[in-house]
C-alpha cells in the first residue's frame, strides 16, 4: 500500500496556521485573556493627554492583559522615522499619518487594508469626505480619519465696521468689500484688504475647485494635469483679479509670515487656518489686543450664498501591515476615532473632528473653520504627490500668474504638463 502524503498546499496552510497561533496576540475570543503589547505612534500635540488617557483606560477595561505604549513623535523627522520603522520587521502597530503621506505608505504595502472593516467603526458613515479620500488608495481603505484642519477668512471686525461693510457671500462680493476697504485705507501704502502671498497654493485651490476645475484627474491608471482646463482657468482668473486689486503682499513670497504681517495692523483679511488666530494674538510674538476685533467667515463661492470647497489638512490613523496585533490595533483606533473621543477632540482639543456629525460641537471662531470643513476636497491621491509639492509646481505657476510673467493659459499648461510627468513617473 502506498503511503498517503498531504499535498504541499495543505502542509503550507497548516504551517501558516501554526505560525499564526504561535506569534502575536493570543488567539482567543475572550478579551480578558488576550495578551500582547500595542505600540502607538501619535504626533506631539495632536491629542490632549486626557483624551489619550481616556482611550487607554477604556481599552484596558476590555483588554486588561494588553499593554499599550503611546509614543509621541515630532513632525520634523517623522518621514525618516516612518521609512525606517516600516522597513523593519516590527513597526509600530498604529501610526498617525499626515493625510498627504498615506498614499505613499499604502502604495508601498506598509499599511494594512481595512476596507472590509470600515463598518466596524462607529462613525464611518459620516467621516469627512476629504479625510476619507486621503485614506482611500486604488479603491481600498488604509486608515481611519483622525482630525482635520481647514481654512477660512480671518478678518478685522473693526475695519469692516469703519468701512460699513459686512462679510460677503460671494466672490464678487469679496472683491466689492475689498475695494471699499482699500478706499477707506487709501492713505496707508502698506494696507491690504486681502493679503495674499504669491506662493500660497493651499488658498488657490478653493478657487480652482469652486469653478469645477481640478489639479489632475486619473483615467486608465494614468494621470493628466487639468489646471489648464477652462474651469480651472476661470477660478484662477478670479483669484488673480482679487490679488491684483486687494493685496500688497509679496507676489513671490509664501504664507509663512502672514500671521506676523496681520498682527502689525495693516491687513483686513487673510485666508488662514483656525489655529492662526492664536499665532496672530500670541502674547510674545503677536498682538493680543486684536482678539476682540477678529472674526471669520468661509471662503465664499462664485455662486452667491454658497461656500467654496477647501483643502482639508489633518491626520489619519493607520495600522501597520506587519503588525502582529491587527484586531487590537483596530479596537484602539476605533476608540480614538470614534464618537466618544472625537467629541472630546473638539471640546478639549479644539480641532475639527473626523465626522460631520460632531462639527456643531465647535463654538466661537473654531466653529467657522469646522463648518468650512464640511465642503472640502483633497489633492490627487498619488504616492508621487509629495514630489509635486517639493518641486514647487503650483507655487511657480501662481507666481508666474500674479507677477505677469506668464499668461494664465501658458502658466497652467506648463504646470499641468509637469504634474502629469511627476504623477506618472512610476506608473
Amino acid at each position: 500500500m502506498k503511503s498517503r502524503k498531504a499535498p504541499l498546499s495543505v502542509i503550507g496552510i497548516l504551517m501558516a496556521l501554526v505560525a499564526a497561533a504561535c506569534g502575536g496576540t493570543t488567539s482567543s475570543n475572550n478579551p480578558s485573556t488576550q495578551t500582547g503589547t500595542l505600540t502607538v505612534w501619535l504626533m506631539n500635540g495632536s491629542a490632549p493627554q486626557s483624551v489619550v488617557d481616556g482611550v487607554n483606560a477604556d481599552f484596558k477595561a476590555k483588554y486588561p492583559n494588553v499593554t499599550v505604549n503611546v509614543e509621541l513623535q515630532q513632525w520634523g523627522d517623522i518621514g525618516t522615522k516612518l521609512d525606517t520603522a516600516f522597513a523593519g520587521s516590527t513597526p509600530p502597530d498604529v501610526v498617525e499619518l499626515g493625510n498627504t503621506l498615506v498614499a505613499k505608505y499604502a502604495a508601498a504595502g506598509a499599511l494594512g487594508d481595512i476596507s472590509g472593516k470600515k463598518s466596524s467603526f462607529d462613525n464611518s458613515g459620516t467621516w469627512l469626505q476629504s479625510l476619507t479620500d486621503s485614506c482611500t488608495v486604488s479603491g481600498k481603505l488604509y486608515c481611519v480619519p483622525y482630525y482635520a484642519g481647514s481654512r477660512a477668512i480671518i478678518y478685522r471686525k473693526d475695519f469692516f465696521a469703519a468701512a460699513n461693510v459686512q462679510p460677503p457671500d460671494s466672490m464678487d462680493g469679496l472683491l466689492t468689500v475689498g475695494q471699499k476697504l482699500m478706499a477707506a485705507h487709501s492713505s496707508d501704502p502698506n494696507f491690504s484688504a486681502l493679503y495674499y502671498p504669491g506662493k500660497y497654493w493651499y488658498a488657490a485651490l478653493p478657487f480652482v475647485w469652486d469653478f469645477g476645475g481640478d489639479i489632475a484627474t486619473q483615467s486608465g491608471g494614468k494621470w493628466q494635469g487639468s489646471l489648464n482646463s477652462p474651469n480651472a482657468q476661470q477660478g484662477l482668473t478670479k483669484l488673480n483679479s482679487l490679488v491684483a486689486a486687494l493685496s500688497r503682499a509679496d507676489k513671490t513670497g509664501d504664507e509663512a509670515k502672514q500671521d506676523a504681517a496681520f498682527a502689525q495692523g495693516h491687513i483686513a483679511m487673510i485666508i488662514a487656518n483656525g489655529w492662526e488666530v492664536g499665532v496672530i494674538t500670541d502674547k510674545k510674538s503677536g498682538n493680543p489686543s486684536l482678539l476682540p476685533n477678529l472674526g471669520a467667515f468661509p471662503i465664499p463661492s462664485h455662486v452667491a450664498g454658497q461656500t467654496a470647497p477647501v483643502f482639508l489638512g489633518g491626520s489619519d490613523l493607520g495600522i501597520a501591515a506587519k503588525s502582529q496585533h491587527q484586531a487590537l490595533a483596530r479596537e484602539w483606533v476605533g476608540l480614538l476615532g470614534g464618537t466618544k473621543y472625537q467629541s472630546q477632540m473638539v471640546t478639549v482639543g479644539g480641532v475639527i473632528p473626523n465626522t460631520t456629525s460632531l462639527v456643531t460641537l465647535s463654538s466661537g471662531l473654531p466653529a467657522i473653520f469646522a463648518a468650512a470643513a464640511k465642503n472640502s476636497r483633497f489633492t490627487p491621491n498619488s504616492p508621487n504627490w509629495a514630489n509635486v509639492e517639493s518641486s514647487n509646481v503650483l507655487q511657480n505657476m501662481l507666481v508666474a500668474i500674479f507677477t505677469g510673467r506668464s499668461s494664465i493659459p501658458d502658466a497652467t499648461k506648463a504646470a499641468s504638463d509637469k504634474i502629469a510627468t511627476i504623477l506618472n513617473a512610476s506608473s
